[in-house]
């Protein structure tokens, strides 16, 4: 396959070049083949860019570092008297991120690499080499005080400790609040989809795969659409037929929310693509103000799916606009740069790709799954 791969030398100095990447001053000529780079790469530097103030209200974004337009190194605030400052007029600070640096990502990142990875050497989607691969990039980070690196949430940390027990993936799920795992991870399955055009298959895999850390089902319903959403703009969907398949996605494979999950948020993902499908082309401040961009499933992945469809054709400054509306924003970033990837291919300035780390195994994953296609 690589024999098959033309290297042309970059021209002129534009750094946000369509197709351009890496520091190796070349592109790939094989634009499908950049897309699936772009897709994961894409997944780091969203993921990186909001990763230094993750949990942060906009205010505070605001008040502190004003707009966010390159990965920066986690921020920490302190007191008149150099004390971390655990509070302010926006509420609690949390530094999720506060033992990484520029150019690092998370939990989003890894375990999609994970997963990409998994697929790359399988040659395929294997639910025990995914879950082993996943399991090993969490165990590395644990730290002796039981801690772990990388902000992995605890619904994943729950069911990571299943699987340490001994637990197969396929039980291993865990009832636990709709957290955004299988839609945060899920590109890579996009990317096998549309390799060996099978459609149907990875949709009902993405299940499986979410399954492994979480049973909610609109945690579980996000890693389908997501997978479908990868596919779809690789197929170079309509801005229109996006949006609409999404909604229509979700509502064929959303299941109900039975009583166990009664302790946990109320609503569907559903009723938010619904919201999304009848107000595409609201302002970025009101479907804020409607989705929001917590944690919860219901909230930040809806609403990255949203800043993406709404910035269609202005890709980069819908990513900058994403994160500065805070929460989860490594998250939202993360989904948000793997769709920006897989449809644009590598628009990322130069500046973000010299510090992502860990770029090279999110590229050879992604030439991996390019593979499959013969």
């Amino acid at each position: 396959m690589t024999s098959k791969i033309k290297l042309i030398k970059k021209i002129g100095n534009n750094e946000n070049k369509v197709g351009y990447f890496s520091n190796q001053n070349y592109i790939y000529e094989d634009k499908r083949l950049e897309k699936y780079i772009a897709t994961l790469v894409g997944c780091g530097e969203g993921d990186t860019l909001g990763m230094g103030f993750e949990s942060w209200p906009k205010a505070r974004i605001i008040k502190h570092l004003g707009r966010v337009t390159q990965p920066i190194d986690p921020v920490i605030l302190y007191d008149a008297n150099s004390n971390i400052l655990e509070k302010d007029e926006f509420g609690k600070i949390k530094y999720y991120s506060r033992d990484l640096v520029k150019g690092d990502y998370t939990d989003d990142t890894i375990l999609t690499l994970a997963l990409a990875e998994s697929i790359a050497a399988e040659k395929g989607l294997n639910l025990y080499d995914i879950a082993k691969r996943q399991l090993h990039e969490y165990e590395i980070r644990l730290r002796e005080d039981g801690t772990v690196m990388g902000g992995f949430g605890g619904t994943t940390i729950d069911a990571f400790k299943k699987l340490l027990n001994g637990v197969s993936p396929i039980d291993s799920g865990v009832i636990g609040g709709p957290g955004n795992a299988p839609g945060m991870k899920m590109h890579a399955v996009g990317l096998y989809m549309d390799a060996k055009n099978d459609y149907e298959f990875g949709l009902k895999y993405a299940e499986l795969i979410g399954k492994i850390t979480h049973l909610d089902p609109r945690s579980l319903v996000s890693g389908v659409i997501q997978a479908h959403a990868i596919y779809s703009v690789l197929r170079d969907i309509s801005r229109d037929d996006f949006v609409d398949s999404c909604a229509n996605v979700c509502k064929q494979w959303e299941k109900p929310l039975t009583p166990e999950y009664s302790v946990w948020e109320k609503g569907n993902l559903t009723s938010r693509f619904e919201w999304i499908r009848d107000n595409r082309d609201a302002s970025s401040e009101k479907a804020h103000k409607v989705l929001g961009s917590k944690s919860e499933v219901m909230s930040s992945y809806p609403f990255a799916l949203f800043m993406f469809q709404k910035y269609w054709n202005d890709p980069l400054e819908g990513l900058i606009e994403t994160v500065n509306f805070g929460g989860d924003c490594d998250t939202t970033g993360a989904m948000y740069g793997a769709l920006c990837g897989a449809k644009n291919g590598m628009i990322f300035p130069q500046g973000w790709i010299d510090v992502l780390r860990g770029k090279e195994r999110l590229i050879e994953a992604a030439k991996g799954i390019y593979a499959l296609k013969e």
